[in-house]
């Protein structure tokens, strides 16, 4: 399985699991063993030149590119490393995904279209470092889901990725969104 169908199987599970936000009972979740560097944290705001993207994750390459060219082009230093934003449920389709990448950028940085400058506040999220075959992620994210419903967080959207090292040796910071339901 590719690794943007890998994400999309494991996004629909998390967009399940979110829909019954409002139930009495969170869904049983199968026992999972926890990576030990698993844990829930409040996240930093992030203030971030984004990308808008609709379709395919595999536009991803791409989009990077034209988000790097356009912060060379005007020698804004990034302060963090690039990161993902997903909003959809990828039953809705491939070409209907909604998501955004982008990085944190000083204030005073401006956009101009198609590029925005969004603050992100911070966040109750589950977080876990992949660090492992893309491949994997998807089920990376189905086990980051099951351990936060097994330890009593209700998860929420958008997911981010968070993209660390070089692409020789790339770690994917997972960080869902959660809610303390008990």
């Amino acid at each position: 399985m590719s690794a943007a169908k890998s994400i999309g199987a494991a996004l629909v599970l998390l967009t399940a699991i979110s829909g019954s936000a409002g139930a009495e009972t969170p869904p049983k979740a199968p026992e999972t063993k926890p990576a030990p560097d698993t844990k829930v944290v409040t996240t930093e705001p992030i203030h971030a030149l984004v990308l808008p993207m609709k379709g395919s994750y595999m536009q991803h390459p791409a989009a990077f590119e034209r988000l790097g060219a356009s912060l060379a082009s005007r020698a804004v230093k990034p302060l963090g490393p690039a990161f993902g934003r997903y909003f959809s449920d990828p039953s809705v389709g491939e070409e209907n995904l909604v998501w955004e990448i982008g990085f944190p950028v000083p204030s005073g940085v401006t956009a101009e279209a198609p590029f925005e400058i969004k603050d992100i506040p911070g966040t109750l999220a589950a977080v876990h470092v992949h660090r492992g075959p893309m491949e994997e992620l998807g089920t990376a994210w189905a086990e980051l889901v099951q351990w936060a419903i097994s330890n009593g967080y209700q998860p929420q959207v958008p997911a981010v990725q968070v993209f660390q090292g070089d692409p020789a040796a790339l770690q994917v910071e997972m960080r869902l969104p959660v809610q303390k339901t008990r």
